[in-house]
């Protein structure tokens, strides 16, 4: 199902960032937010709180009508997370973290992804697991046109709050689940895709060789897919990034593994 994405546009606090900076102004992906602290008295964009409303950890955005914290429990718990600076947030879901964030934050992890991938303006990008949307933010930013898909309408409404998703207005969003929809597409329909699913105990059918023999299928000849597989299972000696080398050499592709964002590119050829 295709989704109208459109950011809120209210700036976002956290405890951590306005600790930090005290008075001022953030840069919320180019809008300037004033930030005014007197003691516990915090005034945001003309809106007042007490910086004891506000719990570490949590992103909050700032309404007229006062704080929204950007939370949603459902059968999971999802939430945008703010780092200790003023910046890309990341997504966590049952408290596991959807970017990089050691040594490292969520925009630069992002950009560690697209980089091998080399994608140029006139590009078709599919980005199957969406989130809140930084990679194909970042397809969209150099010229690509962009699908991209996500199955819980929790983050969707998450990322629509976000002020460093805004740009995902320009991208083609559908919501469901990518084990089924991407038999919708066309074959040979993408010339770069982005799959970067949960971990693997969270969404075990996008690491199957069924769902990599249908990547194959919907990519033109000459395509490069970037897979991220993390660390998951390192500590007990579990190397994920080989078998899903080999699951996706088995459906045709030639694949190499890319560490520096913990990944594999895989060519259709």
């Amino acid at each position: 199902m295709k989704v109208r994405f459109r950011w809120k546009g209210y700036p976002v606090v956290s405890k951590e960032w306005i600790e930090s900076l005290g008075s001022g102004s953030i840069d919320e992906n180019g809008t300037k937010v004033s930030v005014e602290v007197r003691g516990e008295n915090v005034e945001v964009n003309g809106t007042r709180f007490r910086l004891s409303d506000l719990k570490e950890g949590k992103l909050y955005a700032v309404t007229e009508e006062g704080l929204v914290p950007l939370e949603i429990r459902t059968t999971h718990y999802f939430k945008l997370k703010p780092l200790e600076k003023p910046g890309h947030p990341t997504l966590e879901i049952d408290g596991i973290h959807m970017h990089q964030v050691k040594n490292v934050d969520p925009w630069r992890d992002t950009l560690l992804k697209v980089a091998p991938l080399k994608i140029r303006p006139g590009m078709k990008v599919l980005d199957t697991c969406m989130g809140l949307g930084y990679t194909a933010i970042a397809s969209l930013l150099r010229g690509a046109e962009v699908v991209t898909i996500e199955l819980n309408e929790e983050v969707i409404e998450l990322a629509q709050w976000n002020p460093w998703s805004k740009e995902l207005e320009g991208a083609t969003v559908l919501k469901g689940d990518a084990f089924e929809l991407i038999n919708e597409f066309e074959d040979e329909s993408f010339d770069r895709v982005i799959h970067d699913p949960p971990v693997i105990t969270m969404a075990g059918e996008l690491y199957s060789r069924k769902f990599y023999a249908q990547l194959y299928r919907v990519m033109k000849e000459g395509g490069v897919l970037f897979h991220y597989t993390g660390n998951f299972g390192r500590s007990r000696g579990v190397d994920l990034a080989r078998g899903v080398a080999k699951r996706l050499t088995e459906v045709g592709f030639k694949v190499r593994r890319y560490k520096e964002a913990l990944g594999v590119i895989a060519i259709k050829t």
